[in-house]
């Protein structure tokens, strides 16, 4: 087995006296030590690479910009009840707000990238928060003036810049920082992190609102007392403002350092992709006539996708039952938090065993096929429990359910790099995000049609045909590590510097 060991293949940068203020920003890609792409000692910085402990920086602060990403997005659908109550929007309506995201995040993807790709990360990180300053904005531009959901749309069609922008370039950080050994790991918490804000969304609507809805509370809003209503609305206030609060703390983080490469890559594998890598049009075309790229891709849809929107409206999903929307939250929080650290797990094995990936992927989908299996037997009440026991194990089988098919997403697109190879990792990453939020907006777009909205029992039928699906093609992915190959190639030449 490979073994990646850090002290004797790349060198550690034990001088760095970079401050984390004053330093020298470039918005391109150009090498601090690069005047007119000219290196004064060409052939030995293209065999030298670094390590830097700035990188753990980089990957907090992008960490918790995707954390405050997932709590904008997942704030409304958690509060669906105080919305019906306090504006009196619809839950059809209150879905078409991350439904905003979605497409826009679609439809920017490859334009982004290629603005990431000329002028860099940071360009792209600050692009990525602005818009989601805007967004915010925007929110607290509705909750004060007529509560029209049309401006909160719009607001939300920001925030899908900043989704594409964090979705899609987690691989290409992980490659541009992190060694081989790092680079899943890395990854994962880059693209878990929205996860993880998400699920965070599920518990901080509900407790600031500091408010118990239940179904009941909805069907007989016209006996609710005036300060019961005001309340919910004093509550609403205090999730956009908190939102808004996050969001500016990654604003100041983001301007004040964030890079958009080392001076050294930290890899022997990355000075060889400077190289081979293809260009932005090239690599289009190229993954898209990958059918192996399609498979990735429909597999990426039918894991993540379905199975974050079905967490998303678990809120509505599970009212019927009689679970209220705090314990709902609960709910949807600790199965973000257990995918979120079931994905670091997986994704810290996968770095262990480097060419076992997709054996992983579907080990993890078949984990989640089980628990989601007993979990459609009991929303659709072939399996009757008391109420308590009842909770348990919905607890018990979302959490499972979630960390079998949340933790995949890592992996994909990581198989994705590998898949696509050559092609730039920023790249593969936009497009593996353009087709998971085309499965999402393809969900929401279902919830939103009458039938669907009021019998949610199909959410829990759709998130298992569509894992089961997913797991049968892998089968058909080729077990194919080109970028480890091109490592190991290089690992005598590493210990040698």
């Amino acid at each position: 087995m490979f073994s990646y060991v850090e002290d004797s293949s790349i060198q550690t940068d034990n001088k760095e006296k970079d401050p984390l203020i004053n330093y020298d920003f470039e918005l391109s890609s150009q090498k601090p030590d690069v005047q007119n792409n000219v290196s004064p000692n060409h052939s030995d910085s293209r065999q030298e690479v670094k390590l830097y402990r700035r990188r753990w920086w980089l990957l907090f602060v992008y960490g918790l910009t995707g954390i405050a990403k997932g709590q904008v997005y997942n704030t409304w659908p958690p509060l669906s009840g105080s919305l019906i109550l306090a504006y009196h929007w619809s839950d059809s309506a209150i879905a078409q707000i991350p439904g905003a995201t979605t497409i826009t995040s679609a439809v920017v993807s490859l334009p982004l990238m290629y603005l990431v790709q000329k002028k860099g990360l940071r360009f792209g990180m600050v692009l990525a928060i602005s818009s989601l300053t805007i967004g915010c904005l925007m929110a607290v531009i509705c909750i004060n003036t007529n509560h029209s959901i049309w401006t909160l749309l719009i607001g939300y069609c920001f925030n899908g810049v900043t989704s594409s922008m964090l979705l899609s370039s987690g691989s290409l950080l992980s490659v541009t920082w992190f060694p081989v050994s790092e680079r899943t790991t890395a990854t994962a918490v880059c693209t878990m992190s929205l996860q993880f804000g998400i699920g965070f969304g599920f518990i901080t609507g509900p407790y600031f609102t500091d408010v118990q809805i239940t179904d009941g509370n909805v069907i007989n809003s016209t006996n609710l007392t005036e300060g019961f209503i005001q309340s919910v609305v004093t509550g609403i206030h205090r999730v956009v403002y908190f939102d808004l609060a996050l969001v500016l703390l990654c604003l100041v983080m983001i301007v004040a350092y964030f890079p958009s490469e080392p001076p050294y890559p930290p890899s022997k594998s990355q000075l060889q992709n400077e190289t081979m890598i293809t260009g932005y049009a090239e690599g289009v075309k190229s993954l898209l006539l990958n059918k192996q790229f399609w498979v990735l891709l429909i597999v990426t849809g039918f894991t993540y996708a379905t199975s974050i929107s079905w967490l998303s409206l678990v809120s509505a999903g599970y009212r019927p039952l009689g679970v209220g929307q705090e314990t709902a939250g609960w709910i949807g929080l600790l199965s973000i938090i257990f995918s979120v650290l079931g994905s670091l797990l997986v994704s810290k094995a996968a770095d262990h065993f480097l060419r076992k990936s997709k054996l992983i992927a579907q080990i993890s989908i078949g984990f989640g096929i089980v628990n989601i299996v007993i979990l459609v037997c009991i929303t659709q009440r072939y399996i009757t429990l008391p109420v308590n026991i009842l909770i348990v194990f919905l607890y018990i089988l979302t959490i499972n359910t979630s960390i079998g098919l949340g933790s995949v997403l890592p992996l994909c697109y990581e198989l994705g790099c590998e898949i696509g190879y050559p092609v730039k990792e920023g790249l593969v990453g936009c497009l593996v995000t353009i087709a998971a939020y085309l499965f999402l907006f393809l969900y929401y777009v279902i919830y939103l049609t009458p039938a669907f909205t009021n019998d949610t029992h199909w959410m829990s039928w759709t998130t298992l045909g569509c894992s089961v699906a997913a797991f049968i093609l892998l089968f058909t992915i080729k077990d194919h590590y080109p970028r480890i190959d091109m490592e190991e190639s290089h690992s005598t030449d590493n210990v040698a510097d």
